[in-house]
């Protein structure tokens, strides 16, 4: 629970810093500019951790939230859970910990150590900056949180800081999108900053734009038009693919890309029980639409199966790996695809964190809601261009593309479609967008079957009521918090996977019913 483990805060970031980090500062200090000071330390630290997407956001995205969303699968289809196989209260109470006791925690810390010193100017704001970035999916995952009275105890022991009220979504969002503007205006180019920056090396205006182009993008997620018509006639957004705001992992073993290291597992000869297993596959649902648009990235997101090293072949979420389904389908290691080696062949693939490609796609819904002045199709076609771009796809290619199977058809619906594609892999940003939007529309298959046999299969629509809407709060909530948890909760209507999250309810009577 987050408000005890406060009191004993400093010592939880000692440890955490310094007790489970093995090879942190060998594997993370650049040995031409290394990081000097405590903050500088952090720094590295939160960026690793946030950026990277280690353990528990790895596990987590790959093997859950990618599947809700359908852009991987499991190498058998789903779950024994059927429709959806959802967190156990134990991985819900892990991730909130991780949030609030590890890494927004050290974010605070941060903060707090940087807020004093003018010529720390750059590393406060840039501390701002990211807990935004980090915090922004605590809410979209859980809806109202702790927020403006978490981490209280950092400053002051007070027992009413060890239960701290929920913040609604929508005063969240408020508050994110005022501390990201104030954030950027306040960055000085003049002063210094952290000595060894693994997102844009030190460039004061790279974040500036970064906390720009964030600000867009939870702007537009809210439904909030001052703030996107205010950020488009300023334009200091993301405006080309060298300005995306990227991870690069390296080869160390400790450090290199979870996919890679997937990839690595699958093949032990000392775990046979894991051989092919562990690596996702793509969904039969990401492969459909890339195959009947004639999109040029199946052949990068996918490899071919191993039965015949030629076929594409995604495997159908919400397959029941308790029935007869799966060998009646065929799915098995061997004969279905998995993610293209461009993820999981690197060991320093670079995880895109908020891309030139959304930003377009992002311009591009607000100019079809109204909201702004701007061309719809042209933030469309820019988006697909920058998105082909990014793995290298020639020109013409692209061109062909756009004027055959991604010809702009004027709906939210392909604007959505098309960044769920470029967010492959980001199971948690594509996870939010279905939420709010209902795009892209769900598939499974109706299978009717005679022992093994196929009699009739049918390619359905997933009712919206089955996908989860949010995580429930974890059970040392309601045991150490449960005031505030209950006012939350009467807050939200209930506490299951099954409600919605503020801004998935505001876009309701425009996206799903």
């Amino acid at each position: 629970m987050i408000i005890l483990k406060q009191k004993c805060l400093w010592l939880l970031a000692g440890f955490m810093l310094f007790g489970c980090t093995k090879n942190f500062e060998e594997i993370n200090t650049n040995p031409n500019n290394p990081a000097t000071s405590d903050s500088d330390y952090i720094f590295n630290y939160v960026v690793k951790e946030g950026a990277g997407e280690y353990g528990l956001q790895s596990s987590y995205n790959i093997t859950y939230i990618q599947h809700w969303i359908m852009q991987t699968s499991a190498v058998w289809g789903n779950s024994t859970m059927p429709p959806y196989t959802l967190f156990d209260q134990y991985r819900i109470q892990n991730l909130w910990e991780y949030y609030y006791s590890n890494l927004l925690l050290n974010c605070k810390i941060l903060e707090k150590m940087t807020s004093n010193e003018p010529e720390d100017v750059n590393k406060f704001q840039a501390a701002r900056i990211w807990k935004a970035y980090c915090f922004h999916r605590v809410t979209d995952l859980w809806g109202d949180v702790p927020y403006s009275q978490a981490w209280k105890l950092i400053d002051e022991y007070n027992p009413q800081n060890i239960s701290p009220a929920y913040d609604s979504q929508e005063e969240i969002y408020r508050a994110l999108l005022d501390e990201l503007k104030e954030a950027s205006e306040s960055m000085d180019p003049s002063k210094g900053f952290y000595t060894n920056d693994m997102l844009f090396d030190g460039d004061i205006d790279r974040w500036i734009i970064f906390s720009n182009s964030l600000r867009l993008r939870l702007a537009v997620r809210s439904g909030n038009q001052e703030v996107i018509q205010e950020l488009l006639s300023d334009d200091l957004l993301i405006s080309s693919n060298g300005e995306s705001a990227q991870f690069n992992y390296i080869e160390t073993q400790d450090a290199w890309n979870p996919y890679y290291g997937l990839n690595i597992d699958s093949k032990n000869p000392s775990n046979p029980e894991l051989t092919g297993t562990t690596t996702p596959k793509i969904s039969e649902l990401m492969k459909l639409q890339l195959e009947g648009t004639g999109d040029p990235r199946l052949a990068i997101y996918a490899q071919p199966i191993e039965l015949d090293n030629m076929t594409i072949r995604g495997v159908p979420n919400l397959m029941d790996a308790t029935k007869k389904e799966n060998q009646a389908m065929g799915m098995g290691v061997s004969s279905t695809s998995y993610i293209g080696t461009f993820f999981s062949g690197n060991p320093t693939y670079t995880n895109q964190l908020l891309t030139y490609a959304e930003v377009c796609f992002l311009r591009a819904e607000a100019a079809f809601r109204g909201w702004s002045t701007e061309n719809t199709r042209d933030w469309y076609e820019k988006g697909v261009r920058s998105a082909l771009s990014y793995y290298n796809i020639p020109e013409q290619d692209a061109e062909l593309f756009l004027a055959n199977g991604g010809v702009f058809n004027n709906s939210l619906e392909q604007i959505i479609v098309q960044k769920w594609i470029v967010l492959y892999l980001n199971g948690w940003e594509s996870f939010a967008e279905y939420r709010r939007t209902g795009f892209p529309q769900l598939k499974k298959y109706d299978l009717v079957l005679d022992g093994i046999k196929i009699e009739s299969a049918e390619w359905v629509d997933v009712p919206r009521e089955y996908v989860p809407g949010r995580l429930p709060y974890p059970d040392d909530e309601i045991d150490l918090n449960r005031e505030n948890y209950e006012k939350a909760v009467q807050n939200q209507g209930g506490d299951s996977y099954y409600q919605q999250v503020w801004w998935s309810r505001k876009f309701g009577d425009i996206a799903y019913k």
